[in-house]
């Protein structure tokens, strides 16, 4: 017996040897905890970046083979002591049955270390921003088993640009005037706003009247079916999708169940192939007439609005409308900030981000348009006119997002919590939520950081206009409208492509250029232009 132990072979360690046995041939190593609390040396890495294209670079990472290995043992040295491998307690396992049982995954996690480091000393070598993640997909990326680790990707960046001078430039101060003409109008407006909607039977249709009415639309060779119960105005300029050359008043004074007739040339681009480019007729059979009735300046009307008389009432609309000559003078003197940023400043917008900006875009105005009632068959037809227009503005705005960012770092302009939790308050408000739920909403959406940067536009426009010069721009009093009032009270609703214009248009457009902002002053408060946003 004791000869045959003498002579009996030594055998390899194996999956099956006893536990007893690995206490002899895999002596213990000692824990590298304490080696860990040590400072991590720096990845040694080669980067290499060239420009690829507008906002774009292309980034070239080398890693050798001693760096790689390196990385590899400090894997398995911590994998040892947690491994669970059969006839071995954990921290005894040879490494050759450990790599053979998780090598993959330690491949796997060395290369997403190597990754990190690598893109950590990128951020700190390099002197651009880099605009959303790499153009690459990690798991494309294998860890070479032999040799060095090389690896390239693309990102985009933020354009780098000189600002211009922000001090002292000179804005003009559109000077407007609350005026009794203005009272006036305000007044009259309040009345339609509280007056009644009344269908008339009785009486032909007037100016700015619904009209519902059967449509019927005839070509050559082709008749659409009759179009029952279809609203729209009276001066409506297209029928069935269809731009009509018509006077403004063509429908004005019809009765129910009379008719009226007009011709138009479909577009090249109509929705139905068989009817583009051919010159159809179209019956209109009116069916109802529905009339906004203003409401009646009484002592009703007046108690129901807090006020004893109409001299108090004009009082309040004045206040009113000083109040928005003040915000529309701040917001005139706003765009020209913007304008005088946007013609001095030029640089080439990043290709992938100016491109979902324009979709999110297109989007946006696609359901708004849903919403207001357009079919969705007219928007589809004019998708590519939306896509063209949503496209420029969208790239105005993206432009003058990284302008207003940049102004922002130079001026020193921050944003506080109590700014924004201000805004989201008011907006919790509006919709009768709660301040912390609405909140929590558009940070999950992505919308509060949307109106952290709007507000910290708004503030650096306001900077650079403490620091303008600002110079009064009185607006003139238009002289020519005597002659408006003798105009006719027609006009075509879609002008003829003849080239040739009239007498009147050049006149419209003439008035329109040196009288521009003289229209301005004794026009009705409308509609307030809306400074750029950042995206989305």
């Amino acid at each position: 017996m004791p000869e045959e132990q003498n002579t009996q072979p030594e055998q390899d360690v194996t999956e099956s040897e006893s536990p007893e046995a690995s206490e002899v041939e895999a002596p213990l190593v000692e824990s590298t905890e304490p080696a860990e609390e040590k400072t991590e040396e720096k990845l040694q890495c080669s980067v290499n970046v060239e420009e690829s294209g507008p906002c774009k670079k292309k980034i070239s990472i080398d890693i050798d083979r001693a760096q790689i290995d390196k990385e590899l043992d400090k894997q398995y040295g911590e994998l040892r002591y947690t491994a669970q491998i059969p006839g071995f307690r954990k921290g005894r396992s040879p490494r050759r049955l450990i790599e053979k049982r998780y090598g993959e995954d330690i491949s796997d996690q060395t290369k997403l270390r190597l990754l990190a480091q690598a893109f950590e000393q990128i951020d700190e070598r390099q002197d651009f921003d880099v605009l959303g993640e790499p153009d690459f997909d990690p798991e494309k990326i294998e860890l070479p088993k032999e040799g060095d680790f090389h690896f390239e990707y693309e990102v985009e960046v933020k354009p780098q640009f000189e600002l211009p001078k922000l001090e002292g430039v000179r804005i003009e101060k559109p000077l407007f005037e609350v005026t009794e003409e203005r009272v006036e109008e305000a007044l009259e407006q309040l009345l339609k706003r509280q007056g009644r909607i009344e269908d008339i039977t009785d009486a032909p249709t007037e100016e700015n009247d619904v009209i519902t009415a059967d449509v019927t639309m005839r070509a050559e060779g082709v008749e659409e079916p009759v179009q029952e119960e279809t609203r729209f105005f009276v001066g409506t300029g297209n029928l069935l999708q269809v731009p009509i050359e018509v006077e403004e008043d063509w429908l004005v004074g019809v009765k129910i169940d009379e008719m009226k007739t007009c011709t138009a040339t479909v577009p090249d681009d109509y929705a139905k192939e068989e009817y583009r480019g051919k010159q159809a007729d179209f019956e209109v059979k009116v069916r109802g007439i529905r009339r906004l009735i203003p409401a009646e300046l009484n002592e009703e009307f007046l108690q129901g609005l807090g006020v004893s008389d109409e001299q108090e009432l004009k009082k309040h609309i004045e206040d009113n409308l000083e109040q928005q000559v003040d915000q529309e003078i701040r917001n005139q003197m706003s765009q020209k900030v913007y304008r005088y940023l946007d013609e001095k400043i030029d640089f080439e917008l990043p290709v992938g981000i100016a491109t979902r900006h324009a979709d999110r875009a297109l989007q946006q105005q696609y359901f708004r348009l849903l919403q207001q009632g357009v079919p969705q068959e007219q928007i589809t037809q004019n998708m590519e006119q939306l896509r063209a227009g949503s496209t420029t503005e969208s790239q105005r705005q993206l432009k003058m997002s990284f302008i207003l960012e940049k102004v922002s770092e130079e001026l020193g302009i921050e944003v506080s919590d109590a700014e924004v939790n201000a805004i989201v308050a008011q907006a919790a408000a509006q919709y009768g939520r709660r301040p912390e739920r609405m909140r929590e909403e558009m940070q999950r959406e992505g919308r509060l950081e949307q109106v952290k940067d709007q507000l910290r536009d708004e503030k650096a426009v306001d900077k650079i206009l403490e620091m303008a010069e600002v110079v009064d721009a009185p607006i003139k009093e238009e002289k020519t409208e005597p002659a408006a009032e003798e105009k006719p009270k027609k006009r075509s609703i879609r002008k003829k492509k003849t080239g040739k214009k009239s007498e009147d248009e050049e006149n419209e457009k003439s008035e329109e250029t040196t009288d521009k902002k003289s229209k301005k002053k004794t026009a009705k408060k409308s509609v307030k232009r809306k400074p750029p946003s950042s995206e989305e």
